[in-house]
């Protein structure tokens, strides 16, 4: 311990005499490993880090299931401790002010108990007011509790105004309680998940899977004997509810539910990791090129060290601990840049990343942070030390400072580096350019709609207050003529569903044309409500027949508007105007009167589906959502149509508003992040790499200068000295281009699943990749060699 703080204090006092070497040194390793470290801070917080839940490992999730599916699991699950279904839904909060729209949880008399969360203050449900009719009541989160009644310690037994009733406040949920399998974060838990405020009762009872299910293993049970109970359940109900409209849906599938939480992310963190790994081995090349170069320097010191009985191992275990003193630096500095980048990777949105605002550096990404440390460590500095160990006395005389720094064992390993850094960064720089590739063809993709100018207005009309459905519609109708009366807006129309949200695919018509198997048993497709005026103000092209208009009503005729994909699908050799779509359950017959363009209903790299939209007024909806276009600024615009809907109801929150290009954006927030995060690693690495081919041939060029200047003294042109210079580094860098593809078409190929439009082995990716390594290789040649045309040849021979 004493040799070993010896060398330390040697290793700080030789720094110390080379600070200018100490900072590029540290500066390149902080960057490594403050990037690793951030990354895999993310990474642990959301691939790692268990569920903050006593016995998370037992917490399952099951596929989604109606109320009667749900009830039948609760009832006849052995292999399930506990079992709980929840929903996420916007409520209207009354305020001294306005309304307030605020989220809340629908949840089961077993969910706190399943997730082993008791609540901080106050009591959970009570049986009763799980019962139909029973207490309307409420726990709050902890955060909501600050923010809305100022921790207010009485606030037990008062009561919240949520969409029109009263709910009395009954508990507070722990301030470290967190679900983030419900976006945006639930702010109010209520109880009765068999109470929907957007569907029917009869709905509910026949088999609208609209509820998440999770349940904690009982112990000793494992997974696979859960799925086969599961299965088990699910065929029973299949065949004791067999006219239940999910009676033939996909068997219960079971998962644990933290991978539910993060199976689509997995790939793209390990992705973001792996990139930042190939951004520190490209640093710990170019620090063990730095300390070769610094070894010529002091070969006589170590020569001399040898001469008085120093053993090799000593030597290497000196220069290993100056390694290690610049690695523990580096990362120190690297551990500061990860705090400072900490709080803009936790304003990510969890809805793009989950779980990313409890990223922190805590002991297990420190103790990561000091496991990297000793690994650059030693893949810097092993090489570099066991070289300068190897020398001897009469070798260093004899080699002095002549011949190209390319030859002999040091400069072919320093050449080795360099080639390995030109194959890791094209590795990156080819991940990257196919990544934001795809992420172009996503923006380019044909959307159905044109959303420039178009912003969006959320609205849920509270069943207590819009019960008839005729209140729902004549609400609707009043707020499109007020809006179309602005004198900003262009057009107005509302929908049920925006595009790309989602929304509702149902198992509830049969085509003409095709055998009617029955509620539940018919093909699914997506389904929106629309007024009159949607498809004009987002611009969906028309393809055959007519939008809906004025005399689509509920009295009038019932009609229907189809996509492409359904027109094609159901009637391929004939037109579809004119045909006819019953519904499974009233057996209504509806007349399609026009075909539109595939709409993006979900994601935007998801195939077109079967796709239905119908009048508003003949199939009412709750929840709606108001489109306008208008090329008036955003907030005018916003305020007016909130004055509008104040004026009909002034008691009706409005929240959540965003343009439809923001929607956009949302949907493709995660492959953006994904490519920009590459991308950045990827310009870093390359950066890097250049810097390590520059140093390699500015080194060169310094041990050939009593060469050149007697080849420029017998007469040599500027481009005699440029040309040899430079092909000695193209050279380098073709061999690490060849080394590099080699390494890129095997490991590109692990980003299929990411890649939308883009082959993972992309020739046009690959040679854009290949021409920036070898422009940026020829201008880290270039600078060296063309400085060493300018020395005057006289002063060179003088001085050597």
């Amino acid at each position: 311990m004493h040799s070993f703080l010896q060398d330390i204090k040697l290793a700080l006092r030789l720094l110390g005499k080379n600070p200018g070497f100490a900072a590029v040194a540290m500066l390149t390793l902080a960057l490594g490993i403050g990037a690793n470290t951030t990354i895999f801070s993310v990474v642990h917080s959301v691939l790692l880090k268990p569920l903050p839940y006593p016995g998370a490992d037992r917490l399952v999730s099951i596929s989604a299931a109606s109320f009667p599916k749900f009830t039948q699991i609760s009832e006849q699950t052995h292999t399930l401790e506990n079992v709980a279904a929840y929903y996420s839904f916007g409520v209207s909060l009354a305020t001294a002010r306005e309304p307030e729209a605020i989220r809340g949880v629908h949840v089961s008399p077993e969910f706190f108990r399943v997730l082993g969360i008791p609540v901080a203050r106050g009591r959970s449900f009570l049986p009763e007011e799980q019962q139909p009719g029973g207490p309307n009541v409420a726990i709050l989160s902890d955060g909501f509790w600050h923010s809305h009644f100022a921790a207010d310690r009485d606030i037990l037994g008062k009561t919240l105004t949520l969409d029109g009733n009263s709910a009395t406040v009954v508990g507070i949920l722990p301030a470290n309680f967190d679900f983030p399998f419900a976006f945006p974060e639930p702010e109010v838990w209520l109880p009765r998940v068999f109470e929907h405020p957007l569907l029917k009762p009869v709905q509910i009872h026949l088999g609208a899977g609209y509820l998440d299910v999770i349940g904690r293993l009982a112990r000793g049970v494992t997974m696979a004997e859960t799925q086969a109970e599961l299965n088990t359940i699910n065929e029973r109900y299949r065949q004791e509810f067999s006219t239940f409209a999910d009676a033939n849906k996909d068997s219960l599938a079971v998962t644990p539910l933290e991978e539910s939480l993060v199976a689509g992310l997995r790939l793209s963190l390990l992705v973001l990791l792996a990139a930042v790994g190939f951004v520190l081995l490209i640093a710990c090349a170019n620090v063990a090129n730095l300390l070769l170069a610094r070894a010529t320097a002091r070969e006589k010191e170590m020569a001399l060290r040898k001469a008085l009985g120093a053993s090799r191992m000593r030597l290497v275990r000196q220069l290993l601990s100056e390694s290690l003193l610049l690695s523990v630096l580096g990362g120190a500095l690297g551990v500061g840049i990860a705090a400072a980048l900490m709080p803009l990777l936790r304003s990510i949105s969890p809805g793009t990343l989950p779980r990313v605002r409890e990223a922190r550096l805590d002991p297990a990404v420190l103790l990561f942070s000091l496991l990297l440390c000793a690994l650059t460590a030693i893949l810097f500095g092993l090489a570099p030390a066991v070289q300068a160990a190897k020398r001897q006395l009469h070798e260093s005389l004899k080699e002095g400072v002549r011949g190209s720094s390319i030859g002999g064992g040091r400069g072919r390993l320093r050449a080795l580096l360099v080639v390995v850094e030109m194959a890791t960064a094209l590795v990156l720089i080819s991940g990257a350019g196919l990544l934001m590739e795809s992420f172009a063809h996503l923006m380019r993709v044909n959307l159905g709609f044109s959303p420039q100018g178009v912003t969006t207005f959320p609205l849920t009309l509270p069943a207590s207050r819009y019960a008839p459905a005729e209140r729902q519609t004549e609400f609707y109708r009043q707020l499109l003529e007020r809006v179309r009366a602005v004198p900003e807006v262009q057009s107005a129309g509302l929908v049920s569903f925006l595009p790309l949200s989602g929304g509702y695919r149902l198992s509830y018509f049969c085509f003409e044309g095709q055998v009617c198997r029955g509620l539940g048993k018919d093909p699914l497709v997506a389904f929106w409500q629309v007024t009159p005026g949607y498809f004009e103000t987002m611009h969906t092209p028309l393809l055959r027949g007519r939008f809906f208009d004025e005399h689509d009503i509920a009295r009038g005729a019932l009609v229907v508007i189809v996509n492409e994909t359904a027109a094609r699908h159901y009637w391929p050799n004939e037109s579809a105007i004119g045909k006819h779509i019953a519904g499974s359950r009233d057996l209504a017959e509806r007349e399609v009167v026009g075909v539109v363009a595939d709409v993006k209903f979900s994601t935007l790299n998801a195939r077109s589906a079967d796709q239905l939209w119908v009048p508003l007024e003949q199939m009412p909806y709750a929840t709606m959502t108001l489109v306008v276009r208008s090329d008036a600024s955003s907030e005018p615009l916003v305020n007016a149509i909130r004055g509008k809907i104040a004026e009909i109801d002034p008691t009706l929150a409005v929240s959540g508003i965003l343009s439809m290009a923001s929607v956009i954006r949302t949907s493709a927030a995660q492959p953006r992040m994904t490519a920009q995060f590459v991308a950045a690693f990827a310009a870093f690495a390359l950066l890097l790499a250049a810097i390590g081919m520059y140093g390699v041939m500015a080194y060169s060029v310094s041990t050939r200068k009593q060469e050149m200047g007697i080849r420029m003294s017998l007469g040599a042109n500027p481009r005699d000295i440029l040309k040899p210079v430079v092909s000695q580094g193209m050279r380098l860098a073709l061999a690490g281009l060849i080394l590099g593809l080699l390494a890129s078409l095997a490991l590109t190929r692990l980003l299929g699943s990411l890649l939308f439009g883009v082959r993972a082995v992309d020739p046009l990716v690959f040679g854009g990749a290949a021409l920036v390594l070898l422009t940026s290789a020829l201008g880290a040649c270039y600078l060296p060699a063309r400085r060493a045309t300018e020395v005057d040849p006289l002063v060179v021979l003088r001085f050597e």
